[in-house]
């Protein structure tokens, strides 16, 4: 199953964002999803990454009861902004697929 632009997080909406930092320390950190045509999906974050992570992003305005599955993106670092936030732009991630098959035990 292939992974499309995701309807779940759209811009406008705080999310959730985790994944490891560049001193590979786990974070879980609340942000605000913005978009634009030139720049894409963004987020500002206190925690620096390393360009090319793999983070994790999750909605925050579900009900408590239905908490969609994290998805992920990656981030490339765009600068930091006046507050003294780190910028990133936000990629789809993809499944990846090996040609070949491995034996099961």
């Amino acid at each position: 199953m292939l992974l499309s632009e995701p309807s779940v997080v759209a811009a406008g909406h705080l999310i959730e964002v985790s994944g490891w930092d560049e001193d590979q320390i786990f974070f879980v950190e609340r942000s605000e999803l913005s978009s634009d045509d030139l720049e894409g999906m963004q987020i500002s974050l206190a925690h620096m990454l390393s360009d090319g992570s793999i983070i994790f992003l999750r909605l925050l305005a579900q009900p408590s009861s239905h908490r969609p599955a994290p998805l992920p993106y990656e981030a490339r670092f765009l600068g930091c902004d006046c507050r003294g936030q780190h910028r990133f732009r936000l990629h789809t991630v993809f499944p990846r697929y090996a040609n070949h098959s491995y034996p099961i035990n």
